[in-house]
């Protein structure tokens, strides 16, 4: 494992993503255990959770000026429900086993370009090119694998009331998230 230098900054791996209410995280880790945990091909992302911005590596003196900019989104809770699976990116060889949202009033898109925007103009984000899709990750191929029959979800439609700057520690296992710094909605 490479080490930073005594003088170079330390650096987080970091993203921002609304955290979904407990009783929807409970039921859909259960799904995902239920419908994905018999597959070696694949490794379950815990917690579920909606990104809104991965940001990648970031000082950690980054951090306070990070926390500022995502104090200033002004948001309302935002419903949602869950559409069906999605097998990530669209095209080749899938990486990522999702689950797709329903975003009626179009307000995660709305908190989402609004992180984008803000992050972007502080110079914390260069915002992806392709067109941001409302999903939640729920796990990942160990390596680039295919769709397959998967059952829908069914978690009724739920209120999504907090975002929050995770950092993501890399692990043979699995990435880990861990919360920095929580934002709720207005």
């Amino acid at each position: 494992m490479s080490r930073a230098a005594p003088d170079e900054p330390r650096r987080l791996r970091l993203f921002v993503a609304c955290a979904l209410p407990p009783a929807v995280q409970q039921a859909l880790e259960e799904w995902q255990h239920r419908e994905l945990g018999r597959r070696d091909d694949l490794r379950i992302v815990a917690p579920p959770h909606l990104t809104l911005a991965f940001l990648g590596d970031v000082d950690a003196d980054r951090v306070p000026e990070l926390e500022g900019v995502l104090a200033s989104v002004t948001w309302s809770a935002a419903e949602a429900g869950f559409k069906g699976p999605v097998f990530l990116p669209a095209h080749g060889r899938r990486r990522v086993v999702a689950l797709e949202l329903e975003d009626a009033t179009g307000s995660l898109r709305d908190l989402q370009a609004a992180v984008s925007s803000r992050l972007a103009d502080a110079g914390l984000y260069e915002p992806e090119t392709r067109r941001w899709l409302p999903h939640v990750t729920v796990a990942r191929f160990r390596r680039p694998g295919h769709p397959f029959s998967l059952q829908n979800v069914n978690i009724g439609e739920f209120c999504v009331v907090r975002m929050v700057l995770y950092s993501s520690h890399l692990e043979p296992t699995g990435a880990v998230h861990t919360p920095l710094a929580d934002f709720p909605a207005s």
